[in-house]
């Protein structure tokens, strides 16, 4: 039996004199592929063509693919972190084939294929030859494209993984792509990508249908929440507008055709479903075929008139504030509304986010919302030293350890009872600690270092990281048990950068600071074109500072220079004098690194969009 690299050696051979490529030689999808690119009149032994848009041009598709594209680069770099230093490079193309943003190791990035990968690069199979992101994009399924599987020779010194990203209507939004030297042929790299082009696509579901009911469902509980769950809206009238594929498959056997009515699916009228969703007390659903689904929903549901026979308390999709904090920004109304419908139940929450994007503050939403008499008792658990974790936690008896109170302690869980208690660092918590948490969660029983005696307690329970646990967790420092356990309602708050709540919520800030100080909207947008990585914090910070510059006049543009230095673009914009100085600058860092927007950005003190923006065209 010949080995896979002589039958593939063997399949070059007959591609590179033209013949028709036997499929028992190699995948069929490169088989395909080849044989497609032949059909085109391309020479694998030739040259690709190099397809490149212009800046403008690039600018363009990026504001008209915006959503996607703001998605995709929040999970390319949540997928950077899983697999920096393996010398990747990932990158993301739009339906058109353009890579609309990349983010790379150093090695590869100055490597020969590094170097082709750019923003703005097109890489349709039609140009390119077989290569995985356009050929994914071709196919429409996920798929690894290693060495001289490339159709082109002068590509055979890669590895590249790409899963495709669909709309929830089922068009291709884009494809998502991991690149590397030959070295790397893993197909756990795959996985990755295939989960975070997911995370994508019920992103853009859940805002492109968010004028519908949207439902949430998967037959265990503890799984709904993470990338297996099903997605399904209905309109007003009760019928099918979208389904994502992990919902087409679970519902495998109905007819899921857009315009399907609710109870062609579902074993219950469209008015009853609403009514027991609505009201918490029955959150499941069964399809005709007799499987069963926990549920959970958000959107807006129905118009008034149809939902009074079932339930007169969903009328629309409620506008959730928080006591003391802006979250007028619709992805974050999305988890608000998640945490009313839920929080009656007492499910686990477990809070997502940037350091700095405020999870505390919503966890004592979610303690509010709650009704709850006891008292919010915030953990640290990352401040926590390990062999003291049980003791704080749980308490200990008197003269349990050298160094206890004469009088013992009854713990911060007993000190929750009733209450909330907040699992604040989560992510940082050492494994033996996490045993111990799990252990807690299953019973809700506490018993004191040093005693016998057991107390049940009743808490909610909330937890926080901002430690990307799904990597964690394939790095053995966080227990998959735990995170499902205690993630029972994820709640993922959006960094500052993408809030579109941004001019509200600095005015806001800006009174608790001082409210006799207003700020100009022109200096509220140069303070939006900044980054932000400390998030709330940083901005508050800012924010303080400024108001230190000023005395009755509003701050304005002026006083950007002075908060941020003189590589703030947004207060040298207004100097024509220094704007060619900034133009060659960034253009001549960009050529330096590849033309790699994000380190570019880093490297000066400013925002992507600055860059974008002083881009030679």
């Amino acid at each position: 039996m010949l080995s896979r690299t002589e039958r593939l050696k063997r399949a070059r051979i007959t591609l590179q004199h033209g013949g028709v490529i036997d499929p028992h030689l190699i995948a069929p999808h490169i088989s395909d592929s080849w044989n497609r690119c032949l059909e085109r009149g391309l020479d694998p032994m030739g040259t690709a063509h190099n397809a490149q848009l212009s800046a403008r041009e690039l600018r363009q598709q990026r504001d008209e693919d915006e959503l996607v594209h703001r998605f995709a680069a929040s999970q390319m770099q949540a997928l950077y972190q899983q697999i920096a230093g393996s010398n990747f490079m990932i990158a993301f193309g739009n339906a058109r084939g353009t890579v609309l943003e990349t983010v790379s190791d150093g090695e590869f990035r100055s490597s020969k294929p590094g170097k082709a990968i750019l923003p703005g690069s097109v890489w349709l199979e039609e140009l390119r030859g077989t290569n995985a992101m356009g050929t994914a994009a071709m196919i429409r399924q996920p798929l690894i494209v290693h060495g001289e599987e490339h159709f082109f020779h002068a590509h055979s010194d890669v590895s590249c993984f790409a899963a495709p990203v669909f709309h929830s209507d089922g068009e291709l939004a884009g494809v998502l792509d991991a690149s590397s030297d030959c070295r790397a042929r893993n197909t756990h790299t795959l996985v990755l990508m295939q989960m975070a082009a997911t995370h994508i696509e019920n992103s853009l579901f859940l805002r492109q249908q968010s004028d519908h009911l949207v439902l949430l469902f998967h037959s265990r509980f503890e799984l709904l929440n993470s990338v297996s769950g099903g997605l399904i809206s209905f309109d007003s009238e009760g019928r099918l507008r979208a389904i994502n594929q992990r919902g087409r498959s679970m519902l495998s056997g109905l007819s899921v055709r857009p315009g399907t009515a609710f109870e062609a699916v579902f074993d219950t009228s469209f008015a009853n479903a609403l009514g027991h969703l609505g009201d918490g007390i029955v959150p499941t659903l069964r399809d005709l075929l007799g499987s069963q689904y926990v549920v959970q929903f958000s959107g807006r549901p129905v118009s008034e008139g149809r939902v009074r026979a079932a339930s007169s308390t969903i009328v629309a999709s409620p506008v959730v504030s928080v006591a003391g904090f802006v979250a007028e920004d619709p992805a974050l109304q999305t988890e608000l509304v998640k945490v009313q419908r839920a929080v009656r139940r007492k499910p686990p929450f477990l809070i997502l986010g940037e350091s700095g994007t405020g999870k505390e503050i919503i966890a004592r939403h979610i303690h509010a919302a709650s009704g709850r008499s006891g008292a919010f008792v915030p953990v640290n658990c990352g401040a926590l030293p390990e062999q003291l974790f049980e003791a704080e936690l749980f308490g200990y008896a008197a003269g349990a350890f050298t160094g206890a109170r004469k009088d013992g302690s009854m713990g911060l869980a007993r000190a929750a009872d009733g209450g909330t208690l907040f699992l604040d660092e989560i992510g940082d918590l050492p494994l033996p600690n996490q045993v111990a948490l799990l252990r807690f969660l299953d019973q809700f029983e506490v018993r004191a270092v040093g005693s016998a005696t057991t107390h049940k307690v009743d808490v909610q329970v909330v937890g926080a990281t901002n430690v990307d646990l799904l990597s964690a967790i394939a790095e053995k420092r966080f227990r998959s048990d735990l995170f499902y356990r205690l993630g029972v309602v994820q709640l993922n708050l959006p960094p500052l950068r993408e809030r579109r709540d941004f001019a509200a919520l600095t005015r806001f800030m800006l009174g608790e600071l001082d409210a006799a100080l207003d700020i100009t909207d022109r200096a509220v947008e140069s303070l939006a074109q900044h980054e932000w990585p400390g998030n709330l914090r940083e901005l508050r910070s800012a924010l303080f500072q400024l108001s230190l510059l000023v005395t009755e006049e509003p701050i304005d543009i002026v006083h950007m220079d002075q908060l941020f230095g003189s590589q703030n673009a947004s207060a040298l914009i207004e100097s024509a004098g220094l704007k060619g100085l900034i133009i060659r600058q960034i253009n001549e860092l960009l050529r330096t690194n590849g033309n790699n927007v994000s380190e570019t950005a880093k490297a000066l003190g400013i925002s992507r969009n600055t860059v974008y923006k002083y881009m030679r065209h």
